[in-house]
This record gives structure tokens, C-alpha cells and sequence, in this order.
């Protein structure tokens, strides 16, 4: 019989969660998708069970990696989102008193730690943003509601752990978590301190099945660092001068020992301390007899077809183009293409960090910080919106048709059209044509006429 706790995890799992735990109830999880080997992966050298730290060192160490969390993050907040009243469709030009409010409110530094906070949920599997508010109670108190607000601070999923669960059917927060437990360093000093559910919201996942972003990559990231590690001992092997010396048969090893004035059984020691000295780059004298030295030269392998696969492989774990993965932007329609598609890639995404938005603005609602409306809409920039230049380029390309169709008498784009084409949002001018200002200076002349007429 499952117990109550198991029960309320349970019930706090979505759908997918659920039928993936009860999969893996029926099927025991087996490292590797070998039929001939359930353990495939650690016989290839790969852990059986990834953890957070082991994340935190790849994002922390390797190179790809850390580029892919960076690429994701830099690009979905090249910009910070707005948050209006209504829906998008009822945007209004004038800001609303409410959105001035949040404007005031919530500055570019609150919107920098929420990023901060995307940046480490996706090193994890999420990540928590503590609400410190000014109501003077220990942390493992509900709030104050009403009070307000002193400062937000981010939290690495490693240092903020769910501990006792709600238990009671009944209660609206079955199944949610009642504390949490808080690790944080203070003078090199680590304090677990207990914190309500109140005072802290959490971005991403917390269930024990969800899957980390860097999580499918993991296997291709640590083939990566294995190529580049392996290539670069090798050219340290070569570099580094491993003599080897082929004596005669007829050498005295007594005679020569005698010249460095120590025991046959001591030359081997003289010649790596002279091999030593040599890779030092010091000048060094080896006295021999009839013996020949040469360095030990070995060709190094040209790994890039191997590291080729991985990195390939490691893109697509990550959903992120090679091309914008490493920075090769070789071919510029191929450049294009990819950068399009990372870019809808990230909007993508931004839909799913305005949701998250959204409810954090209602847990303050309801936590009495802020004034909340019925309906509010995170909207973001296009990133895949042409630039001016490129706007510019395209009136003019319509501009240029107009043109070569004036022979048949049609216009092929109005005004308007092109106005709009170039981002041009101002009122159209009206322009004075040539038959107009000889219109013009006609009435002039006949008024100067009559005029000097009435004078004589």
C-alpha cells in the first residue's frame, strides 16, 4: 500500500508525469537503449544517474554546454517583456494606470534576477526566486499580506530542496510541498534554513521525472570533452620530447656510468633528469658511447569527424542549430535559415516564460503586494522582425516595381503600402507636383499684370 505521502506526489503530477511513473513501476529503468545490454551506458563510460551537480559541472566546465544555456538565455531576454492589462488584441496605446504602476514598480534590475532565475532552471531542472518580504517574521512563516516588498533573490535548485508534502485531500494544496529547505553560504559557512511556501516561487519542475534541458545532450557533451581532452594529450605527448636511445652491443656500461660519475643502475635516471632539462627548454650535455638518440614521434589522429557526431548530436539534445551553437556562420542563406529558426525557437519559449510570469504576478496579487486586474498579457518583440535597414530595402525593391509598371499605366503598390512596408507610422505628406507651382506662378504673373495695368 502506497503511503499518503507517495499519494499526494502523486496527485501534484501532471498527466505525462503520471503514466511515466507507472511505466517505469511496470518497466525498472535500465541505463542504455541496448537489447543487449541493460547497462549500455556506463559500459560506455557514462553515468547511470545524472545529477544536479553533475550539470552544474558541465555548464560550469564545458565549453558547448555553457554556449548552449547562454545562446538560450541571451537571446530570449535580449529584450524584457511588457505586461499590459487585457489581452493582446486590446492593447491600447496609452498605458493604463496599473501598467505605470508595475512599470514603477518592477524596474530593469527585477527583470535581470528573473532572468538570472531562467538562466539556472535551465541549468536544472528549475529554480526558485526568494520573495523577502518586510513583515519582520522567520522565513518558515506564512506572510504578511499586505506588507511590502524588500528584494527578490535567485536560487539554484541545488540549494532549495521540497521537503514535507500537503497530505490532506481536502486541502486546496494537495500534494504541493508545505516547506522547503534553503541552503545558502554565509563566511564559508552553509545554513539550512526552512522557508514557507509563501516566500518563494518556482520556475520549471520540480518532480523527479522531468527532464533537464542540458539532461539529453549529457552523453554527447562528455564524448565532447573526451575528444578534445584526448587530442590535446596527444600533442602534449609529442611536444613534450620523450628521448629513446639504442645502444651498441659492444657498449661498456660501466665506462659510461663512470662518465657521470655514478652506478650502471643509476644512468636510467640520469637520462630522464637530461630529457627533463631538455623539455625545460634548458641546454643539457648527454655523454655517450656509441649510442643513438632519437625522440619519440607519434602522428595524432585527426579527431574532427568524431567530434563532428557528437556536436551534432549535442545540438540536437538542445534544439539549437550547430551553426548558432558554435558560432559558424559559413554560407549566408544556410546562416539565415538557422538563425530563423532559432529565433522562432526562443519566441517559443518566451510564450512559456510569460506564463510563468503571469503566475508570478498573481501569487504577489494574492499575497496583497500588488493590485492585479482580471486579465494581463506578457508581450514580447519579435525576434525574427526585420531590421531598418531591411524594411527600408523592401520599400524600395516595391518603389522600384511601381516604377518599371508605369509604362502600362498601373500601380502595382500605393502609397500606403510602401509607407507601411518601410515601418513609416506618421500621416502621409502631400506633395507639391511641378503643374501645380506653374499653375501657381500663372496667377502670379496675371496678378502683377493687372496690377501694373491699374497703375498706368
Amino acid at each position: 500500500m502506497p503511503s499518503n505521502l507517495e499519494l499526494a506526489v502523486n496527485a501534484a503530477l501532471s498527466q505525462r508525469q503520471a503514466a511515466f511513473a507507472r511505466y517505469a513501476a511496470a518497466h525498472p529503468f535500465t541505463m542504455g537503449i541496448d537489447a543487449k545490454r541493460d547497462a549500455a551506458w556506463s559500459e560506455y563510460g557514462f553515468k547511470e544517474e545524472i545529477t544536479y551537480h553533475d550539470l552544474y559541472k558541465l555548464y560550469r566546465r564545458g565549453g558547448i554546454a555553457h554556449g548552449a544555456v547562454e545562446k538560450i538565455v541571451t537571446t530570449c531576454w535580449r529584450t524584457k517583456p511588457k505586461m499590459i492589462e487585457g489581452t493582446e488584441d486590446e492593447k491600447a496605446k496609452k498605458e493604463t494606470p496599473w501598467e505605470r504602476e508595475i512599470k514603477k514598480k518592477f524596474n530593469n534590475r527585477f527583470w535581470r534576477t528573473v532572468a538570472e532565475c531562467d538562466r539556472r532552471r535551465l541549468i536544472g531542472r528549475y529554480s526558485g526566486l526568494l520573495i523577502h518580504i518586510r513583515d519582520n517574521k522567520p522565513w518558515d512563516q506564512p506572510v504578511t499580506k499586505g506588507v511590502g516588498i524588500a528584494k527578490f533573490t535567485p536560487v539554484w535548485a541545488g540549494a532549495l530542496t521540497p521537503k514535507d508534502f500537503e497530505e490532506n485531500p481536502d486541502n486546496e494544496n494537495y500534494g504541493l510541498p508545505t516547506w522547503w529547505e534553503y541552503k545558502e553560504r554565509i563566511n564559508s559557512k552553509t545554513i539550512a534554513r526552512k522557508i514557507h511556501p509563501d516566500r518563494i516561487f518556482i520556475f520549471g519542475d520540480y518532480s523527479d521525472d522531468v527532464i533537464a534541458f542540458l539532461e539529453p545532450s549529457y552523453n554527447a557533451f562528455v564524448s565532447l570533452e573526451k575528444v578534445e581532452g584526448g587530442s590535446g594529450e596527444s600533442f602534449l605527448k609529442n611536444a613534450a620530447r620523450q628521448l629513446a636511445i639504442s645502444f651498441d652491443k659492444d657498449i661498456d656500461f660501466r665506462s659510461l656510468a663512470a662518465t657521470y660519475d655514478c652506478d650502471v643502475t643509476e644512468l636510467r635516471e640520469r637520462f630522464n633528469e637530461a630529457t627533463a632539462e631538455m623539455n625545460k627548454g634548458n641546454d643539457v650535455m648527454m655523454a655517450l658511447q656509441g649510442a643513438t638518440v632519437s625522440p619519440l614521434v607519434t602522428a595524432v589522429s585527426d579527431p574532427s569527424s568524431t567530434y563532428d557526431v557528437n556536436l551534432q548530436t549535442a545540438a540536437a539534445g538542445v534544439d539549437i542549430p550547430t551553426r548558432i551553437l558554435v558560432g559558424n556562420q559559413q554560407g549566408e542563406r544556410a546562416s539565415t535559415e538557422d538563425l530563423r529558426y532559432f529565433n522562432s525557437r526562443c519566441m517559443t519559449r518566451r510564450e512559456e516564460i510569460g506564463g510563468e510570469i503571469e503566475d508570478l504576478f498573481r501569487k504577489m496579487a494574492d499575497l496583497r503586494l500588488i493590485s492585479m486586474p482580471v486579465d494581463v498579457s506578457v508581450l514580447w518583440d519579435d525576434l525574427n522582425a526585420m531590421t531598418k535597414a531591411e524594411l527600408l530595402e523592401a520599400a524600395d525593391k516595391m518603389a522600384q516595381i511601381n516604377q518599371a509598371c508605369l509604362a502600362t499605366g498601373e500601380e502595382i503598390f500605393s502609397g500606403d503600402e510602401i509607407r507601411e512596408a518601410a515601418g513609416y507610422d506618421g500621416p502621409a505628406s502631400e506633395v507639391e507636383t511641378e503643374e501645380d507651382d506653374d499653375d501657381e506662378g500663372e496667377e502670379n504673373n496675371q496678378a502683377n499684370t493687372s496690377s501694373r495695368d491699374n497703375a498706368i
